[in-house]
This record gives structure tokens, sequence and C-alpha cells, in this order.
């Protein structure tokens, strides 16, 4: 009785949270920080004055970085001219450690602004803690009516990254503007922008350089629009700039890649970088749900080739790909396999099914040979199953079943081009990779459309019973 009686209570909650979200485009837990982060906001307003242009910094534990990154930054704005504001945006838990580090003092034309996450804001699990960040030096951003550049608390060579920021919103008319660079596979998260690449560039139909990767600029035109978008802060957003370029895509916004060479920051290990992989699953196949109706009505055109840079990389990708990452990222796609090999084989078929059972059980990381067209196929399958469910826990199942064929395809991939350059790569990446995965989208997408229709027929059939369901459940049954 008393389950019962709280799934109702749930269900009842949610129905109203999704009631106002559709009256007023804004859901509660954005009204609430909003409400919560007021003081400091206008605080931040009244020791800036004016400004331009505002870089915000979202700080977690990065007391090693983040004063010299404040002192390059604050360098960068003195050359650019015109006032300025660094704002930092600290976790509540991590205060002391900001506080207790000596940053720069501000300057006639750029201030320095540091806060932190009110008292009396309990994050709901799924939305990250930069996420809220990003949100809080938005609110500051836009009050200030300045063009706004994200840089990360970790990052170790940002000498001169503002300026080829200003150059693309300011001087070249870019909505967004995104960090492009090189990054390794040992100590960074290169696979997570190979797979995005694949996915949200075949079914947008448009190439962003690092769509998860926390260095982007946003031009003053474009904040109104995400301020009043209640899906940038959704459930299981991997990334909040992920979101914000789905803004802009969908809002036909000019995001435009901005070379960087390299980024120098702390590691990242691969135990953590594999456990990100089902939020990231979960985050793109969101993309794609939420904005199918859009998406749907794209012109079947291929996404533009990826822009490369011959004469500035040189070196070849087993410099950036250890045997160690292979074998941890073969024993961690074996490991994945075995968990969720029932949902695999229900949602990629028997055959296909097949060919991921030998990547997982073969002998060593080098003898996976997963093919472009097997990879499209098992994903978009997964991912056509996704946006048709309505069942959360059947999407949290899909998502944790793609992660394995994503870690196979990407294992083929590397073990394809490892002796070739870094430009060949992904040259070769956009020849072979991306058409499959075009070609199994485009026949996938025709079945959507007619799924829609059967959909809106059905609504209010689906409705009633659900609703039948739970009256049922609260009388006491």
């Amino acid at each position: 009785m008393i389950r019962q009686v709280r799934r109702f209570v749930v269900f009842l909650l949610r129905a109203l949270e999704a009631l106002a979200m559709h009256m007023g485009r804004r859901p509660w837990k954005i009204e609430k920080f909003n409400r919560l982060i007021g003081k400091d906001v206008e605080a931040a307003l009244d020791v800036i004055g004016r400004a331009r242009v505002v870089v915000g910094i979202p700080f977690h534990k990065e007391s090693g970085n983040i004063a010299a990154l404040v002192a390059k930054t604050q360098r960068d704005l003195e050359q650019h001219g015109g006032p300025a504001a660094i704002v930092i945006a600290g976790e509540r838990r991590t205060r002391n450690i900001l506080l207790d580090t000596a940053l720069p003092a501000s300057t006639a034309n750029v201030k320095v602004f540091a806060f932190f996450k009110p008292f009396g804001f309990a994050q709901r699990p799924g939305l990250s803690r930069r996420s809220w960040s990003h949100w809080a030096i938005l609110q500051i951003a836009s009050r200030l009516q300045a063009d706004v550049i994200f840089i990360d608390a970790d990052v170790r060579n940002s000498e001169g990254w503002v300026q080829r920021y200003l150059a693309a919103i300011q001087g070249g008319g870019a909505d967004v503007a995104v960090a492009n660079y090189v990054r390794s596979f040992n100590a960074d998260d290169a696979i997570v922008h190979i797979w995005d690449r694949l996915v949200f560039g075949t079914v947008f139909r448009k190439w962003i350089a690092f769509r998860h990767g926390g260095d982007y600029a946003i031009s003053r035109r474009l904040l109104p629009g995400i301020l009043a978008d209640p899906a940038i802060m959704r459930e299981r957003a991997y990334t909040m700039d992920s979101a914000v370029m789905a803004h802009a895509t969908r809002h036909s916004g000019r995001i435009e890649p901005v070379w960087m060479r390299t980024k120098e920051h702390e590691p990242i290990t691969p135990a953590n970088l594999f456990s990100r992989l089902p939020q990231l699953v979960h985050s793109v196949f969101d993309d794609v749900a939420l904005h199918l109706p859009v998406i749907l009505a794209l012109p079947r055109k291929p996404a533009p080739p990826i822009p490369l840079r011959e004469s500035e990389i040189a070196g070849r990708m087993s410099e950036l790909v250890s045997p160690g990452f292979r074998n941890a990222l073969h024993a961690d796609l074996g490991v994945r396999f075995r968990a969720t090999s029932e949902d695999i084989r229900r949602s990629v078929g028997t055959a296909c099914f097949a060919e991921y059972a030998a990547a997982a059980g073969a002998a060593t990381a080098d003898a996976v040979d997963i093919t472009p067209r097997e990879w499209a196929r098992a994903t978009l399958r997964i991912l056509a199953r996704y946006v048709r469910s309505r069942d959360p826990l059947k999407k949290a199942r899909l998502a944790n079943a793609c992660v394995p064929i994503l870690e196979a395809g990407i294992l083929g991939f590397l073990n394809r081009t490892n002796d070739m350059h870094y430009d060949e790569a992904f040259a070769y990446l956009d020849s072979e990779y991306v058409p499959a995965f075009q070609k199994r989208w485009n026949a996938l997408s025709r079945r959507l459309v007619v799924y829609r229709l059967a959909l809106l027929r059905r609504w209010p059939v689906r409705m009633a019973r659900q609703f039948g369901r739970h009256l049922v459940l609260s009388s006491g049954r």
C-alpha cells in the first residue's frame, strides 16, 4: 500500500512539474537555483560594473592551476582591450580551497570575481556540477550583455585563447565558437568526441569540433534564447556545452571551430573515462529524442567534413594510443558486454550480436575489427529503439547496452588507423565511417517518421490507459 501511494505521489509531482514546464517554459529546479543565486549575481554586477566579455571558469579543486590560469586570462583580456571580467564559480564543499588560493587582483579594465553554489540547493542526480556553474555564469553575462567564454580550470596552456574566441565571435559573426585541438586517447577523452562526431554529426548533419570539451564561447546574441530554453539543463546532459550546441544547431546558429593546437590539462584515467560512457550515450541519444521533429525535417545531405590542418599536425595515431589503453578498453568492453548481452541481442539482432560477441571474446585488443557498417548498424538500431521508448528504465538499459558497442567500434577504428598520421586517420573517419552511419540513419529515419504518425494516433488511448492505471494504484488495491 505504501509503495503504491509513493508511486502515485511521484507520478503526480512529475506531472505537475511537466505542466509547469509546458506553461512557463521554465523547470522549477532552474527557478529555484536562480532565486538562490540571485544575491551572488547582484554582487557580481556591483563588482564588475560593465563588461563586454566575461570569461567563466568553473572551479572544483584545481588549486594548483587556478591562479596561473586567471593571470594568463587577465593578460589576454588586457591586450584585447575594453571592460571585461573573470568569473569563477566554485563548489560549496571546496569553498575553502579556493578562498585559500591567492588570486590576481582586479584591474581597472578586468575585474575578478569568485562565488560559490548557494546554500539550500540540493542538486538533482543527473545534473553535473559544472553545468550549474555554467548556468550561474550565463546569468551574469546575460545581465551584462556580454559575450561569454568558458575555460576549464585545469587548462595549462590557455595563452591567446581569448583572442581566438573573440575573433570568431566578435569579428567573424559566429554564435558559438568551439575549441578544436588534438586530444590523446591515453590521458584524455578523444573517444568521446569521435563517437559524438559520428552520431551527432550524422543525425544533425553538422560537424562540431569538441561538443563535450568544456572550452567554448557564446555570443551575447544567443544568451536570451539559451536562458529561456529548459532543455539546456535537462537530466542526464553529459555537459552543458553539448546542450548549448544542440540548441544552437536547432535554431540554425552558426558554430565555428577555433584552432588551439593542443590542450594541456590534468590527465583523465581510463577508468574515469569508461565510467562516463553510459552518461555520454544517454546525453547524445536524448539530444536526438528531444529534437526529433526538427531532425526528421532536415534535408538528407551529408555532414560537412572535418577541416584538417595537415601542416600543423604531425605524428601517428600510435603516439596518441598506447597498448595499455587498448588493453584497458578491451577489458572494459568484455565486462560491459557480459553484463548487457541480453539487451544487446534483443536490440541489434542475432547476426549483429555475434560480431560483437566475437570482439568481446577476442584474445587480444588488436584482434578486434568491427567494420564501419557493423558499427553503424548496431549503434543506430539501439538509437532508434531509444527514441521510440517512453520508459526511463528501458532507456537506461539501452544506453548501457550501447556502451560496449561504442567501445568495440572505437577499438576497431584505432586498430585500422594505428599506422596512419593523425590527419589521415580523421580523413579516413570521414570517408569510411561517416557515410556508413549516414546511410543507416537515412534508412531508419524514414521508419521514425511513420512511427511518429502512429504515436500521434495512439496518444489519447495511451494517456487514458496510464491515468486509469495510476488511479487504480492509488485506490489502495
